[in-house]
């Protein structure tokens, strides 16, 4: 039997708009530029939320040139 974790491993494209606060449209535009991959199993489709998460990350804003950051919306 597999261990349930407190935070699910997939979700749905759905779930990732849920919990990303994304559009269908930007989830769709993400996998077809690359940025994260999906697995399809017959009809459902699900994102591995680590990848995800590395690709926001890898677009956190950077310090400006006073050092102070620019504005981030924090996603939980």
């Amino acid at each position: 039997m597999i261990e349930q974790t407190e935070k699910p491993v997939y979700a749905s494209i759905p779930g990732i708009m849920a919990a990303f606060s994304i559009s269908e449209a930007t989830v769709h535009r993400l996998l077809n530029a690359g940025a994260f991959g999906s697995s399809k199993i017959g009809r459902a489709r699900r994102i591995k939320i680590a990848e995800v998460e590395a690709y926001f990350e890898s677009r956190r804003d950077k310090a400006d040139a006073t050092g102070t950051r620019i504005a981030r919306r924090n996603v939980k």
